[in-house]
């Protein structure tokens, strides 16, 4: 019939499934601080989260990550990026959620995506086109709002910088740079990028328990069933669903479909902690999403 009509028939967008599988686990880990919460609350916070969960899974995927070698044997360099930035942006996003304000800390991360798609510009010359750059200007406003709705302190008069926002700024660093390495390292298996950044993270927990002098906690039988299954959930599930979209999409693109983590913390921990958003979240909240939605359908 279309040829009848002369008119064709649209073609897939190839980005579609990546956008949408990268929207579901931004949604995931925007939940996933009350998890790690829990877990802290049983003694298994920070360092020792994330050694006991990330490394773990690291160690069981270390068959995979050698089975697939040719894919990236002769150049570990982008391989040894990803478990470096991404091991540490994982190890430090936990012990920031873990020992600060949820939303405070949400909202520093999120500082991630502007910088995702200014490296993608200027490090991988990636085109942003006039919707992409509208979609940035709306998440930006949006997050902007939210700041001044007092929900991460404000601009004006907020507390001084913690430890805890220290980590969440360094997470939102070494992610922006995980998410450029992710992009340029197409060649390489997903499982591989996942597996090395879950090796990374154990690493640099192990060394950040070592350099403290903490150690291991005793898990009760509720903390290890806790841990087996946030690494099975967040870890495994999130990080794989995260890599995939990521390793599919341009960094620009995927920055602002990352936004959706921003907004499902935000209202999770509104819900959860009894707290209900003001206005000025609310309308923050709406444009963020409002970009990762313009996102996921620009084809």
């Amino acid at each position: 019939m279309s040829g009848l009509s002369g008119s064709a028939a649209p073609r897939p967008d190839p980005d579609r499934v990546p956008s949408l599988v990268l929207l579901f686990s931004a949604t995931l880990w925007g939940l996933s601080w009350w998890p790690m919460q829990q877990l802290a609350a049983l003694g298994v916070q920070g360092p020792a989260l994330t050694l006991m969960a990330y490394g773990g899974v690291g160690v069981v995927g270390l068959p995979l990550l050698w089975r697939e070698r040719g894919a990236w044997w002769r150049k570990p360099g982008q391989l040894l990026l990803i478990a470096l930035l991404g091991g540490w942006a994982a190890a430090s996003f936990v012990v920031a959620m873990t020992q600060g304000d949820v939303v405070r800390e949400m909202l520093l991360f999120y500082l991630a995506p502007a910088w995702s798609v200014l490296g993608g510009r200027f490090l991988l010359k990636e085109h942003l086109g006039r919707r992409r750059l509208f979609a940035v200007a709306l998440a930006m406003t949006g997050a902007y709002l939210v700041i001044r709705a007092g929900g991460g302190g404000g601009f004006g008069g907020s507390p001084a910088i913690t430890g805890a926002d220290l980590m969440a700024l360094s997470a939102s660093i070494t992610f922006a740079g995980n998410n450029l390495v992710m992009r340029a390292a197409s060649r390489i298996p997903v499982a591989s990028k996942a597996i090395a950044q879950m090796l990374g993270c154990g690493a640099i927990s192990a060394a950040l328990l070592a350099g403290t002098g903490i150690d291991l906690p005793t898990l009760s039988g509720a903390a290890a069933l806790g841990v087996l299954a946030f690494a099975l959930v967040w870890i495994i599930g999130g990080s794989t669903t995260t890599a995939y979209g990521m390793s599919h999409l341009e960094a620009g693109r995927a920055a602002i479909i990352i936004l959706a983590e921003l907004v499902a913390a935000v209202a999770s921990a509104s819900l959860i902690k009894g707290r209900m958003p003001s206005a000025l979240e609310v309308a923050g909240g709406s444009l963020i999403l409002a970009a990762a939605a313009l996102d996921v359908i620009d084809s």
